[in-house]
Order: structure tokens, then sequence, then C-alpha cells
């Protein structure tokens, strides 16, 4: 999606590699998109007529010595040259894409660790079905941005199928992790198979799909290149047959704002999903934390403590190589987990990712909690720069019991002391157990989806489902309506995308979930 000031150039797609056509050189000048990729995917807005209007007559000067040489008037302001679109390819390979990118992801805007390479070849190696199609964006100059994404023939875990996002459920009975059931989704259910698989696949995810992230990642700060990004994707997706796209998982980032922006421009639908708790370590040190916590909220804290300390379980942390013997029982341990809380990932997934991180030389740590020498709990994270990420926790709760505090203690207590030693500056504990981490001073972000069925007669009743899913999604878990925005800018975002501020007010989950 280009910003440059006259230039509407459109790009020829095509299926699997794609190069897209040399951008219009000239200030005024446009390229055509051919038949069919217009009919596949809806024209963009036309752009503004004001600058690329005819040309005003010359300005005539008069001098001394007779006429002055007539001075042109640009089109385009003071005839400075314009940014053009980035060299986009799409459709890529895993090898291809990071070759395109110089050997390695860019990191400049701080990207999660699920989107990056050694995470996303595990992804492709434990999910059946996932084919990559990875796209790379070259500005040049070393401006870079990367968005990966997988084409899928039929869904291969429910939270990747598209239809999920609109009610839907599978016939085996799986639920998306995490997921909130209500009314607004029993008739859902009938109406999306009643428009048939075929109206949503092939499907291709954009993001990581077992990182539970649709994010891109670049060298610069400049959103603009994701736009970049959606405008060669969907042409060349609808060209090779696909039937939806679907980003499940936009974090509020500016770069996420931007992808549900140029997707929405496209004809997608955007909905609330989920919400991912954050923490901003603000202070000199986890003394200095806990204290600035109001007196009940640190009582509590102190007795899920003295819990854990009685529990007779005996913690460990162990980092990156020494988790190596450890990976099949933390595996069994965390798809334990998932399975209590209906989590799509399986030990197959997680084994392999957990594996991928550390072969890949990530910064993994795990807690461990040992009862009579057997490992019966652990909680696994990831630093990647200045950021904690909490990925997966896994418990025998025959061992330990429902009410142990062995979960508080190693899936938040240990890591936020740890965090506060290494200069750490913000903890991600992703959805579930809400209550606890709100009460230890994580704050909810909203997580939103989009969707986008190439099929445009569909579309409005796909954004019917998408919406009332979205609905259903805020009351389960709690959160409130929004208020209502006053200044003009946000009037306008919040028409686009709904509003940003979402207040919980109630857990969905006592100890433990499956997206931690």
């Amino acid at each position: 999606m280009s910003t440059t000031c006259c230039s509407t150039t459109a790009e020829e797609p095509t299926p699997a590699l794609v190069v897209p056509a040399e951008p219009a050189t000239g200030c005024c000048s446009a390229t055509e998109a051919p038949e069919a990729a217009a009919a596949a995917v809806p024209a963009k807005a036309e752009e503004p007529s004001g600058c690329c209007a005819p040309a005003p007559e010359p300005v005539a000067a008069s001098g001394c010595c007779g006429p002055a040489k007539p001075e042109p008037v640009s089109c385009c302001g003071d005839g400075a040259e314009q940014e053009a679109p980035a060299d986009v390819r799409t459709g890529l390979s895993l090898d291809d894409a990071v070759a395109a990118l110089g050997g390695s992801v860019p990191q400049a805007t701080d990207p999660a660790p699920y989107v990056l390479p050694h995470w996303l070849k595990a992804t492709e190696s434990s999910l059946e079905g996932a084919k990559p199609w990875h796209t790379v964006a070259d500005r040049g100059e070393g401006e870079l941005a990367f968005l990966p994404g997988f084409l899928l023939d039929a869904d291969p875990i429910v939270d990747a199928d598209p239809r999920t996002y609109l009610g839907w459920q599978p016939k085996s009975g799986d639920v998306a992790c995490c997921a909130a059931t209500s009314s607004c989704c029993d008739s859902a259910n009938d109406t999306v198979e009643a428009l048939g698989a075929e109206a949503f696949f092939p499907a291709l995810l954009l993001g990581s799909p077992l990182g539970y992230r649709s994010e891109a990642t670049a060298s610069v700060e400049d959103p603009l290149l994701v736009a970049d990004l959606i405008d060669r994707i969907v042409p060349a997706a609808a060209e090779a047959g696909v039937r939806s796209i679907v980003a499940p998982w936009l974090h509020d980032s500016p770069h996420s704002e931007v992808l549900a922006l140029a997707l929405q421009a496209y004809g997608g639908d955007i909905a609330f999903h989920s919400e991912n708790n954050l923490l901003q370590l603000q202070h000199d040190s986890y003394d200095a934390y806990f204290a600035s916590l109001p007196s009940r909220k640190r009582r509590r804290v102190k007795e899920d403590r003295d819990r854990a300390d009685n529990s007779g379980a005996r913690i460990e942390r162990k980092d990156r190589d020494e988790l190596r013997p450890l990976v099949g029982r933390i595996s069994e341990l965390v798809t334990q987990n998932r399975q209590k809380y209906s989590g799509g990932e399986d030990e197959a997934h997680i084994g392999a990712l957990l594996g991928a991180l550390v072969e890949g030389g990530a910064d993994v740590r795990a807690y461990l909690a040992y009862k009579d020498d057997q490992v019966a709990a652990v909680s696994v994270t990831v630093r990647q720069g200045r950021r904690l990420f909490i990925k997966w926790a896994g418990f025998d709760y025959e061992a330990l019991g429902e009410r142990s505090g062995v979960y508080f203690e190693i899936v938040m207590d240990r890591p936020l002391r740890d965090a506060y030693a290494e200069g750490v500056t913000s903890i991600e504990a992703g959805p579930g157990a809400d209550d606890a981490k709100r009460l230890r001073g994580f704050k909810p972000q909203q997580v939103r989806s989009a969707i986008l069925v190439t099929d445009t007669a569909l579309r409005p009743q796909v954004a019917e489902l998408h919406a009332a899913y979205g609905k259903a999604r805020r009351e389960a878990l709690g959160v409130s309506a929004e208020e209502e925005p006053t200044t003009a800018i946000g009037r306008l975002k919040a028409k686009l995308l709904g509003n940003t501020a979402y207040e919980p007010i109630q857990p969905i989950q006592p100890e433990g979930g499956c997206c931690d």
C-alpha cells in the first residue's frame, strides 16, 4: 500500500513466488492491474484527484531583459523525488525469505520470538498441512520487512481455522485456546457449516500459528512497510486460489494496526478476539515493585508464596542447553495443561518448538517444580531483547493438587523477580488466569482478529458472524463495552477498527490456563 503523492501503482499477481512489477516512475503515472486480480480483489479507493489534476499553466515572469523563462509548477509539490513502494515478494519458503532479507530476520521493531526463523521452521515441520507462505518487502538502503504466513488446505488445529473466528466448532468438539462459548455461536456453527469448507480453504494464515501472533517485523520503525506487504499478499493469494486470509492474533502495536487497516481496505473484517496480559517493569527492583502494590494485593501474593513453600515442592530454574534432557517431560506436562484447558497444541508441537528454541540459541528458561525428585510442574519463558514472554505452563495436578500455590510461584513470581534482577523492561503473560495476573499489576491489551474472504458475495455474512463472535468473546471474558471516542481521529479510528480501551471485570480461569 503506497503513500506516494501521485502514483497509483498496481502490480500483477502471480501464485507462489511473486516478484512485483516495476513501480511507476512518473509523478502521475500508473500501471494497470490485470483483470484476474481485479475480479478476485476489490479495487482500492481512488487516489485524491487534487494531486494528479491537470498541471496549471506555467507562471510567466517579466524582467528588465524581456520575458523570463516560464517556470512550470509541479503537481507533486516542490518536485522532490517521491518514495516508491517497496519491492515485495510473497509465497516464499523460509530459506528464500531469510535469503531475501540478507541472512537474518530484521528485529528493529522488537518482535516476539515466535516470528523468528527457528520457531517458524519448527512450526513448518510439526504442524501437518501448513505450507510456508512468507513475505518480504525491500525498500532499499536496508529498509526491510518480513511477515510470516502459512497456507492451509485444511485446518491442522482449530486455532488456525478461519471458521473458528466466526463462531464455528468442528464436530470433534475441539475448541480454540481459551475459547469462550456463548449463545451467539449456537446458530453460527450451522450457518458456517452450510457455507462449506470450500468457502474458506485454501486459507492463508498471516503470522505464527503456534506462537499466536500475527505480526510483521522490520528493520525500521515504519508501519507503512506493512501496508506494502499486504498490497502484494492479497492479489497474489487470490490469484493462487486462496479463499480466505486470516490474521487471528493482532496484538496492540502500530505495525499490527496498519496490518489490520490494510486488510480492511481490501474488504477484510476486524473484531475483538481476546486480551493479552502485559506488565511494564517501572521500578528499580522487585522489592520496590512489591512495595508499590496495595496492601491487599501484597497479602494475596504472600499467601500464594507461602502455599508454594508449604507444598513440599522443590523449585529450580534451568536455562538453554540445560533443558535438552527435559524436553520430553516438559512437553508432556504442558500437553496435560493444554488438554485441561482445551488448548490446540499437542505434545509433538510443543516438543518441536521447545527443541527449536534450544537449538536456535534462544534465551529460553524453565522453572521446574520437583515432587519426590520427579518434575511435577514447569513454566517456560523466553527472553527476547528486554522483553520476557511467558509461553507455557504444565502441571501434574495429581502430584501437586489444584491449589498448591506452585502455579503462581513458577509462572509469575519467580520470573518476575528474575526479570527485575536482569534488567527486563516488560513481561508478556498471555491470556488466562487473568485474576492472578491483574493482582500482580499486569494490564490487559486487546488482541484483534482479521478475516478476508475472496468471495465478495460472502463478505457481509462473514462480517456479521465475525462481529457476533467478537461481541460474545468480550462478554464471556468480562470485557466491558468501549467508551465513545471524543476526538475526530479517535472516531475515525473507532469506525475502522473499533475502540482500544478494554477493562477486565472478571477472570476466566482460577489457576493455570491454556495460553500461558
